[in-house]
């Protein structure tokens, strides 16, 4: 059959599919898995081994992996179908985190103008800077030598120790200690012990995205679980203060408005399922929108873990689904079969039926190492790895759906595809996350986040799966004549630069809330030229 407009569109519900897919696995079962390592290095006896636990030196390691699997794996892919998407997705995830992420994270943050952490974003500015002339130079060629891919390799392990080292650097220098004034809280723990419903509970804040560790250190602060038929307030009770509108918070954030979800009160209405696990351990599953918050209870007292089941269920007026977990096909099953029989609108029942046949196929060949389940923590490993079969069997999908909307629509190439819709697919959880994080007043985080990820792009996403490849091939040159990868490189190079000079600009080191706009805008920008470019509107900035 030849090529058919009809089907190319087709074709873009699949790979919609796909990017779905690859999301679901990150957030299900290659994070957790990440997070129980993250956890047991906390936990260790040895402080260097404690250190790889901490938040910065974990994201910028391990966690990258968590951040930058789908992009890393559609690249290495793309080495062996001879696909032109592999480095356009990456190289375009590089300029949608930058401008998209950071536009949006500061749009979302709930104190302005936003403070950055000094030392750590000119570490990560620099590296990244570094990334974007190391690739420059791999790239002049138009093909990647064995010792190129080795270079930028090798940089990534000199970033992480420059990561692994930042505090102890800032503290011999008291000069670039930051004043507390000016710090934002992007480490407060995530873990909260109070009482909810009269029940004493130890809460756990988990944010769903990849861009996020999703939980944090834990903390032995005390709060007090305001629980409410309206939703769920949370205030410290080691500080003495009268409650007034603003000054009372969910668990974690920080609240204006009464209504906006994640806002004043983790509501209620948004929460979805409560989910029994093992070990005195109560998932409650709030859901609005894009945005996914999962409030983790742990009761150890059998009476008082009904009792609070009772509690939640009479103030939610029992819509809840109240369930098990089931790690198995079953579970997937009775999701689905929960959501067709529910009351949820006909989209939602819908999107159930894909939701299902990703979880049902994930369920149904990592059931045995799901880390999900308590008991199964033992084998994170297992999990890793099997998750990590998974990004690779849908990153190829992924490209091969590419090559069949190439032949169906010849005016969209593999590279344009690769640097634009493949790119906001793969990154766009990362956004929603990103938001999430600002919402919980830790946009420095997000932003922190954002470079370090796009540091990492570069320096394993890139350099990994070329040096992987030529180990195979005995060290032969991969070719890299992709159109639009230099014009890419130039505005992942100009970006920075808008970025940079935001920074500069008074007052020093913070960002307005203007800028936010000014960042999408330009991504807007960004696809409007390389779209004209494609199509033949105009030439090509550089040939």
């Amino acid at each position: 059959m030849g090529p058919s407009l009809i089907v190319g569109c087709l074709w873009f519900l699949l790979i919609g599919f796909m990017f779905f897919a690859q999301h679901h696995v990150c957030d299900a079962y290659f994070v957790p898995a990440i997070n129980v390592f993250v956890g047991k290095m906390k936990r260790s006896d040895n402080r260097w081994l404690q250190r790889w636990g901490e938040e910065a030196v974990a994201g910028a390691t391990i966690c990258a992996l968590g951040c930058n699997g789908p992009e890393m794996f559609t690249n290495l892919i793309s080495l062996y179908t001879g696909s032109d998407a592999g480095i356009g997705v990456v190289v375009g995830s590089e300029i949608f985190n930058l401008l998209i992420i950071v536009g949006l994270t500061i749009s979302a943050a709930p104190v302005l103008p936003l403070a950055l952490e000094r030392v750590p974003f000119a570490r990560d500015c620099l590296f990244y800077a570094l990334s974007i002339i190391l690739l420059y130079w791999a790239l002049l060629d138009r093909k990647i030598e064995s010792f190129e891919a080795w270079v930028l390799l090798a940089a990534a392990g000199i970033y992480v120790t420059c990561v692994y080292f930042t505090d102890d650097f800032v503290q011999c220098i008291p000069a670039l200690q930051p004043a507390k004034v000016e710090v934002q809280d992007v480490e407060s723990p995530s873990k909260r012990k109070g009482k909810m419903h009269g029940v004493e509970v130890e809460v756990e804040e988990i944010l769903h995205g990849r861009m996020v560790d999703a939980h944090g250190a834990g903390g032995a602060e005390k709060w007090n679980l305001d629980a409410t038929e309206h939703g769920i307030y949370a205030e410290s009770a080691e500080v003495e203060q009268e409650i007034k509108g603003k000054n009372r918070g969910s668990i974690g954030f920080q609240f204006e408005g009464g209504d906006a979800m994640l806002g004043s009160v983790l509501k209620y209405k948004d929460l979805k399922e409560v989910v029994l696990m093992d070990m005195g351990v109560i998932n409650l599953e709030f859901i609005h929108n894009l945005q996914h918050i999962t409030l983790r209870l742990t009761v150890e007292d059998a009476v008082k873990r009904a009792e609070l089941l009772d509690n939640i269920q009479e103030f939610s007026l029992q819509r809840p689904w109240v369930h098990g977990y089931d790690a198995t096909i079953r579970g997937a099953w009775q999701h689905l079969r929960h959501s067709m029989m529910s009351k949820d609108p006909p989209l939602a029942k819908l999107l159930a039926i894909p939701h299902f046949l990703i979880d049902g196929l994930l369920k149904l060949t990592l059931f045995a190492v799901d880390v999900k389940d308590t008991r199964k923590e033992g084998r994170w490993p297992l999990c890793f790895v099997g998750a990590m079969f998974w990004l690779a069997i849908f990153s190829f999908l992924m490209l091969e759906i590419a090559n069949e909307i190439h032949y169906n629509i010849p005016a969209l190439p593999n590279s344009f595809l690769g640097i634009t819709v493949c790119a906001i697919g793969t990154s766009f959880p990362n956004a929603v996350a990103s938001v999430l994080m600002a919402q919980q007043n830790k946009p420095a985080a997000a932003i922190a986040n954002a470079l370090g990820s796009n540091v990492q792009n570069v320096f394993l996403a890139m350099a990994l799966p070329w040096v992987i490849f030529q180990l195979q091939h005995g060290g032969k040159p991969i070719d890299q004549n992709v159109a639009g990868i230099n014009e890419g490189v130039l505005w992942m190079s100009g970006t920075l630069i808008l970025v940079v000079f935001f920074v500069f600009l008074p007052p020093f080191c913070k960002l307005s809330y203007a800028y936010g706009p000014v960042l999408v805008s330009v991504y807007l920008a960004y696809l409007v030229v390389t779209s004209g470019e494609t199509f033949h509107w105009w030439p090509p900035l550089v040939k």
